[in-house]
């Protein structure tokens, strides 16, 4: 074959498979078909160029490997899409969750927290009498009253009767309050219970009832005394007695009351936990389909306009071509002016049938 003419003809389509190299490169998806259509620039002998047809070298396939990589970003957004929705469903679900799964167990909660208060109070309220000799000694001396100043067995009997009174009311106001508070809690206390009788204090008999000897006033006085202490210390020992089951009783069912409360809590610390990680996990997985599909969202806007300019690139390297021979026709030699006519002539034919292919 003629030299010049082999030249020319080996170049015929250069300049289309120019521009289809050059949009691959460019366009983003379909790594994998990249390589295989540039690699599909052929390799013709001199016989394969002179039988080459210019229909067997459509380029509608960079069409059509754009619409299904337009489809494959189509499918996959919508599959981003769905996932999306998934997770704004978990994420919904999970939050009603977080709101509602636990409001009976933090009302159980709150009311055996009211319940350990009441349990505290009542307990408060059970305070054991000071038996120690000396304290029930001073309260004994507050009351019978010693006055050498007015020695009369009927103001020792008064004052011991006073005493008697006071601590008599006393315990029984505070046990009956204490009883009531009992019954309220279901400590099981009988209604019934009540403080055990004890004979009043015994009194100075005689008949006469001024002392004349101080003497004699002051071993009354002791003896009227003695007696009130030991009455004193029994109704405190008595007193202390009936309270001492209910303080146990209460202090025991508060206990296993915070035992529960603490149970409870932490199954509801340890609940919460959980979803509160299975939220986080959910919002986790939204925020990494939402970058997924910004990410391909872009790369198909990118292949939009990489597409949109096709045609462009094919234009591009023809007009290159076409200028390169009309530069041999203007400056070459007869034979060279004689091809590079005929070549520009089968450049506008070439030029409309394959960029025509690309609208098909």
């Amino acid at each position: 074959m003629n030299l010049t003419f082999s030249n020319f003809h080996n170049r015929r389509f250069e300049w289309a498979f120019k521009a289809k190299k050059e949009f691959f490169n460019r366009f983003i998806r379909l790594d994998v078909e990249k390589t295989k259509l540039i690699e599909e620039i052929p390799q013709h002998s001199q016989t394969d160029f002179e039988q080459l047809d210019v229909n067997e070298l459509s380029f509608k396939q960079l069409t059509k490997f754009y619409k299904e990589a337009e489809e494959a970003s189509k499918l996959e957004l919508q599959q981003y899409e769905e996932k999306i929705s998934q997770q704004d469903t978990l994420i919904e679900r999970q939050q009603f969750l977080l709101e509602h799964e636990l409001e009976d167990s933090e009302l159980q909660y709150k009311q055996m927290c009211s319940e350990i208060a009441v349990f505290e109070e009542f307990l408060k309220m059970i305070v054991l009498k000071d038996t120690d000799p000396d304290h029930i000694r001073d309260l004994v001396d507050t009351i019978i009253e010693y006055t050498p100043y007015y020695r009369k067995a009927s103001v020792l009997n008064d004052d011991a009767l006073r005493l008697q009174e006071i601590v008599e009311n006393e315990l029984k106001i505070k046990f009956r309050k204490i009883k009531q508070e009992a019954g309220i809690l279901n400590l099981g206390i009988s209604n019934l219970l009540e403080l055990p009788y004890l004979d009043p204090i015994s009194k100075i008999e005689q008949k006469i009832d001024a002392f004349w000897l101080k003497s004699t006033y002051e071993k009354a006085t002791s003896r009227i005394r003695g007696n009130a202490y030991e009455w004193v210390s029994e109704m405190y020992q008595n007193y202390n007695l009936l309270l001492t089951p209910i303080h146990e009783n209460a202090m025991e069912q508060k206990e296993q009351l915070v035992h529960e409360a603490e149970a409870l809590k932490s199954v509801m610390t340890e609940r919460k936990k959980q979803l509160e990680d299975e939220l986080a996990n959910h919002q986790k997985e939204k925020a990494e389909h939402e970058a997924h599909y910004q990410k391909v969202y872009q790369l198909r806007n990118q292949n939009r306009e990489q597409a949109s300019q096709l045609q462009g690139y094919f234009m591009k390297y023809w007009m290159e071509y076409k200028d390169e021979l009309q530069q041999h026709f203007q400056n070459g030699n007869a034979e060279e002016r004689w091809f590079s006519a005929h070549y520009l002539q089968l450049l506008r034919q070439d030029g409309e049938t394959i960029i025509e292919s690309l609208n098909e």
